[in-house]
């Protein structure tokens, strides 16, 4: 998938991030799937992959052209159609977790999520 080391700090931010919405996770124990952990709460199960990017996201990007192979992994990884894919990007200037749903026909950028408590100052 990506180049280089797991990014082992951004993941256990990230995990902090999902506890704080009321999400528990596990990790991946399969080296071979294209997933980071996966998080639950009684009315959801996603699968999580985590980037963090140098450069700014420009507005005007597809993330489908900028995450080719991140969503592509996502896309393929071996579970029920009904387990949501997530891509959960950050770049060194933003502080905030962008989360974006991986779908067999796109990606959507969450903005919101009462559930979560989660609001998306970066969404588009």
């Amino acid at each position: 998938m990506t180049r280089g080391k797991k990014p082992e700090g951004m993941i256990a931010e990230a995990k902090v991030f999902a506890e704080r919405m009321g999400y528990r996770w596990t990790d991946n124990p399969h080296a071979d799937l294209a997933y980071d952990f996966e998080i639950f709460k009684r009315k959801s199960v996603r699968l999580v992959k985590i980037r963090q990017t140098r450069y700014q996201i420009d507005r005007e990007a597809f993330y489908e052209d900028l995450f080719l192979e991140e969503i592509r992994g996502l896309r393929e990884l071996p579970f029920p159609e009904f387990m949501l894919r997530e891509l959960w990007l950050r770049t060194r200037a933003e502080r905030a977790w962008r989360r974006l749903i991986v779908h067999d026909f796109g990606v959507s950028e969450i903005g919101w999520s009462e559930p979560d408590n989660y609001t998306n100052p970066y969404a588009r």
